[in-house]
């Protein structure tokens, strides 16, 4: 089940606080679209994670989608938070702005939290994002993809990711040398769009180190598993890292 956000009732929030806004200058916000803002239900359960630990997850919503370009930088004029640098990725100039479908990258996991926060939500942890990531598979998870056993090239390129078996400069196989628009690919089982690759995402900070989970486009196909993680420093930016927000409750 999937719910979201009046695009209007978020415009209205970020329009009518006021606030110091920073050393930033911020035009006006981006328009949204609708599914900037969708979130799916997730149900409770037990789960063991890939680190080991057995955990009782509550439910919760979930992103549906990476958080895109345009969500965040709403998010960031109404909160005064910072605007990410550029990545700069080639023949994408002006990312932020110019490719407001896309996911937004280069925001630490700091960032990212304060994003989260203006909506009511966080980030998930690492065993609620490795919960949600399985809910469509059977068996052992962790060598697996969020849509099942087959390696994504045998499964007809369902995600962005370093595609070419040549190297850097065949990556773009699966139709994307960078990022994709959050809405290009298939949606698993339990509603969820690109668990695997285009960013890679932040989970909560639990210490000096952050995980992010899932891999990224720059990333081998045995690197966008479920149980796939890398970890970087809180206040660490990284043109292959995003986020999706999580918020309380079913």
């Amino acid at each position: 089940m999937s719910r979201g956000i009046p695009v209007a009732a978020l415009m209205a929030l970020i329009v009518s606080c006021g606030g110091p806004r920073g050393s930033m200058d911020y035009p006006e916000p981006l328009p949204l679209a609708p599914h900037d803002t969708v979130f799916v239900s997730v149900p409770g359960g037990t789960f063991v994670t890939s680190t080991g630990d057995t955990v009782d997850i509550s439910p919760f919503r979930l992103g549906r989608y990476e958080v895109t370009n345009r969500l965040y930088y709403s998010l960031a004029a109404e909160g005064g938070i910072n605007l990410p640098p550029d990545p700069g990725f080639v023949g994408m100039t002006d990312y932020l702005i110019d490719f407001p479908g896309y996911p937004v990258v280069n925001v630490s996991a700091i960032e990212a939290e304060k994003a989260a926060a203006l909506l009511g939500g966080r980030l998930p942890t690492l065993a609620e994002w490795e919960y949600a990531a399985s809910l469509d598979v059977s068996g052992a998870p962790f060598e697996q993809y969020p849509w099942g056993i087959l390696a994504p090239v045998d499964a007809g390129f369902p995600a962005n990711f370093l595609a070419g078996e040549e190297g850097w400069e065949t990556r773009a196989l699966d139709g994307y040398a960078w990022t994709a628009p959050v809405d290009s690919f298939p949606l698993t089982g339990s509603g969820f769009a690109c668990q695997a690759g285009n960013v890679s995402e932040w989970t909560l900070s639990t210490d000096s180190m952050t995980l992010h989970c899932g891999g990224a486009w720059s990333s081998p196909a045995e690197r966008i598993t479920i149980g796939s993680h890398s970890s970087l420093a809180p206040g660490d930016r990284a043109r292959h890292v995003g986020f999706r927000i999580l918020l309380p409750g079913a």
